[in-house]
């Protein structure tokens, strides 16, 4: 009989510090998560695009991929259609025209997940710009842009503003 109560007292002596031991992992492991998606990280994001000069070389092909999705966001008023429909349109298009135009090997995995805050960094635009649309689809090619010098063109951000610019 004492053998089974010893038994029993290990056994929850064992599930306790596994119990402590889950708890102080569980929040560590919910802080990694909230700084992926901390406001701070957006405003960087911001400044960091704002001082990216747009690409005059792929900028027709860029702002047709924009428009259409403004377009898009157009027919949609609900959110879900529109990251289902529009949203993914506008990642395929724009990772369709930089495999056109882009000859070093991407990134692609951060590609697609940083691209999809460019139409964020328009709807930040709009906010500080009292909806001056054309300014804000320019802010949204100066976002590809970093995007794809930071993720696909393999370089910091203005190492191929030299070979973008002419």
């Amino acid at each position: 009989m004492r053998g089974v109560i010893l038994c029993y007292a290990v056994l929850a002596s064992f599930l306790t510090i596994c119990l402590v031991c889950f708890l102080a992992v569980a929040p560590a492991q919910a802080r990694k998560l909230e700084q992926r998606t901390s406001i701070q990280e957006v405003r960087e994001l911001y400044e960091n695009v704002n001082k990216t000069r747009a690409s005059e070389v792929n900028a027709r092909e860029n702002d047709a991929i924009i428009r259409q999705r403004l377009e898009c966001y157009a027919e949609y008023a609900d959110y879900t259609p529109r990251l289902r429909v529009c949203n993914n349109a506008y990642v395929k298009e724009l990772v369709s025209q930089a495999r056109d135009k882009v000859r070093s090997r991407p990134d692609l995995g951060w590609f697609v997940v940083n691209i999809n805050l460019c139409p964020v960094m328009y709807n930040l635009c709009t906010g500080q710009t009292q909806n001056d649309r054309e300014r804000c689809i320019l802010f949204e090619r100066q976002c590809v842009d970093y995007t794809l010098d930071r993720f696909w063109r393999g370089a910091a951000q203005y190492t191929h503003q030299q070979y973008r610019s002419e």
